[in-house]
């Protein structure tokens, strides 16, 4: 995990010019001179910023990320996460424009049990802002204008990819269908109520 956060830092002082980052990624050679995957960079508002806004003590064990009304962002994050400094404990968490918010012992462990997998953060490749604008194509592709979005991000099975999922409005509020994009590579494996792909 430091090494992680320290990748963070070094993107605002110092990735010299010969580094190019690499399909948004950031560069880490881990001294072998060959890129490895590592998180992207953090947008203000995206779901990975409101992540890192998490105290340390919740960064590995984060369970699910949802955001309601996004136009791109939603007005807060909220996130169900394991407290990894008090074991059995999932804690209900909120982010608000990059702030970390509140704090609230989950009552419902029979949903956190349920949804025990943790979202591993260099798995999540495509942040909320990436998945909005696949949602643009599908709904431009369609004949309509995307309004809104309603996210959730979680892992479904082990040993399987992080999958956003995005219930898509119309700019009055209608339905107008559904996608699950994987995290890692932002390839839609689902568009119910979108009857045409983007090319």
């Amino acid at each position: 995990m430091k090494r992680f956060i320290l990748l963070l830092a070094v993107t605002t002082s110092g990735f010299s010019q010969d580094k190019p980052v690499i399909d948004g990624l950031l560069p880490d050679t881990g001294g072998s001179g060959i890129p490895t995957v590592q998180t992207p960079a953090p947008t203000k508002g995206e779901a990975i910023a409101a992540m890192l806004a998490l105290p340390p003590k919740y960064l590995d064990g984060i369970l699910e990320i949802s955001g309601q009304g996004g136009n791109p962002n939603p007005q807060a994050w909220v996130m169900q996460a394991w407290n990894t400094e008090d074991p059995g404990t999932v804690h209900q968490l909120t982010v608000r424009d990059d702030q970390f918010m509140s704090d609230t012992l989950s009552v419902n462990i029979y949903e956190a049990e349920r949804k025990q997998i943790n979202i591993p953060l260099t798995e999540v490749q495509i942040d909320s802002g990436g998945a909005y604008r696949i949602a643009q194509s599908y709904a431009k592709a369609n004949g309509t204008e995307l309004g809104h979005v309603n996210y959730n991000l979680v892992v479904h099975a082990k040993r399987t990819p992080p999958v956003w999922t995005l219930d898509c409005f119309d700019a009055k509020g209608g339905r107008i269908g559904k996608l699950e994009i994987l995290a890692t590579t932002g390839s839609v494996r689902a568009s119910p109520g979108f009857s045409v792909t983007p090319k």
